[in-house]
């Protein structure tokens, strides 16, 4: 089965190209919720969230093919720095809208987001960015397991024991706790490899 994700620098280079419909495609299904996932926690609500998400990805899409790659040195630095800007702008032409100047100054959202810096940006980014390749690592290790072993990986991750595990799954302990792991190990191994390709 070909790897839906190759290496994030193959795949920038190749959504330089503004008219790779299939690579821009892979580009948002690979990022989008990621970005979608620092606007919210920015304090954007949700309805605008789908907005700023879709004037992010088309920034980028406009700028990425000027950028050069080799001067980049984490691609999610650039995601959270694009998105940033764009939430930003987004609040201060809301602010603009909404009865201008005096407005703008009492909106406690559009003071927040100003006062935020690039440093607690990034922090952000990188909490959602390990949430993300753990998302990305689960659906893709899932299937390859079957329905009692993600069963027992998932109770455990909630917080219940072995002995709780077994109880409620009808299992022998020593059996959630060789099916857990097994779907441990692997979900390690393809957050590794999804740190090799997308970082």
């Amino acid at each position: 089965m070909k790897d839906p994700y190759r290496t994030r620098r193959t795949l920038i280079e190749r959504v330089k190209n503004q008219h790779d419909d299939k690579s821009w495609e892979e580009f948002v299904r690979v990022y989008q919720d990621y970005i979608y996932a620092i606007i919210r926690r920015m304090g954007i609500s949700e309805h605008d969230a789908d907005d700023l998400l879709q004037q992010v990805l088309i920034n980028l899409w406009n700028n990425l093919p000027k950028m050069d790659y080799d001067d980049i040195k984490r691609f999610r630095s650039v995601l959270s720095t694009v998105t940033r800007h764009r939430v930003i702008d987004f609040m201060r032409k809301r602010g603009t809208d909404a009865n201008r100047l005096e407005r703008a100054g009492q909106d406690e959202t559009l003071s927040y987001l100003s006062s935020i810096t690039q440093s607690e940006v990034d922090a952000i980014a990188d909490r959602e960015w390990e949430i993300h390749l753990t998302n990305l690592a689960v659906a893709k290790v899932e299937p390859l397991f079957s329905g009692q072993a993600v069963k027992a990986f998932r109770l455990s991750l909630k917080g219940l024991s072995i002995e709780e595990i077994s109880q409620e799954l009808g299992l022998q302990e020593n059996s959630v706790y060789r099916l857990r792991n097994r779907v441990k190990v692997r979900l390690i191994q393809e957050i590794a490899q999804l740190r090799k390709e997308l970082e």
